[in-house]
């Protein structure tokens, strides 16, 4: 077999492998490409960022109390490397019940998971983005291994006994089309539970993500 047929065989079977490593791996390299630079500021970044309640934990009410004040801040252009002043660059705790989570395995390599005031899946999630990379990988372990002990082995997990948790991360809007009712706005991204479309409501997420703890 001439080499060139072997390596572009062996291409082609390394290309095709199904990729093994935990969702949690530290390994993981973020594929994000919109708004990269925002979406994974660092600690170091952040400290001249607004700590919002002084750090104390909010509610998910508050967190709606919170964001929807922050439509207005909004540009008609969002900034694709920069976090928008007052907006973005606020830290916040928040406090809710983890509902269930995703890994972009074929995607951005981000974890994707839901929160919302109570237990029950009929209600108003809030999206948490908790990206790959050194700083945010503890915080992606603590909340991968809440999933699995309630016993999901796949990369899409609905919590059988949702957990109340606090997450530390900054506020984030995402691209919502033709709004600026950014609160409000529905979304496409989130968990479909059987026929129910997405219940994330809004286009404010906590990313980056640097901390998760069960309450």
């Amino acid at each position: 077999m001439k080499p060139i047929i072997f390596f572009l065989i062996l291409a082609t079977i390394l290309l095709g492998a199904e990729d093994k490593r935990k969702p949690d791996d530290c390994s993981w390299e973020n594929k994000s490409k919109a708004r990269k630079s925002v979406k994974t500021r660092s600690a170091e970044a952040g400290k001249s960022y607004i700590n919002y309640n002084e750090g104390k934990p909010i509610t998910i009410a508050e967190w709606y109390k919170l964001t929807c004040s922050l439509d207005a801040k909004v540009p008609e252009q969002i900034p694709t490397d920069a976090p928008i002043q007052d907006a973005e660059t606020i830290r916040v705790t928040l406090r809710g019940y983890l509902l269930g989570a995703h890994f972009e395995r074929d995607g951005d390599h981000d974890i994707q998971a839901e929160i919302a005031a109570g237990p029950q899946w009929n209600a108003e999630h809030v999206l948490l983005e908790l990206a790959p990379g050194a700083e945010y990988c503890k915080a992606r372990h603590d909340l991968w291994q809440l999933v699995r002990k309630d016993g999901c082995k796949t990369d899409e997990c609905f919590m059988r006994k949702p957990v109340e948790v606090l997450v530390t991360g900054y506020l984030l809007v995402g691209g919502a089309q033709g709004t600026k009712n950014y609160c409000q706005a529905p979304s496409t991204r989130g968990m479909h539970k059987g026929t129910q479309g997405s219940m994330i409501r809004g286009a404010w997420r906590l990313q980056p993500v640097f901390a998760v703890k069960k309450v």
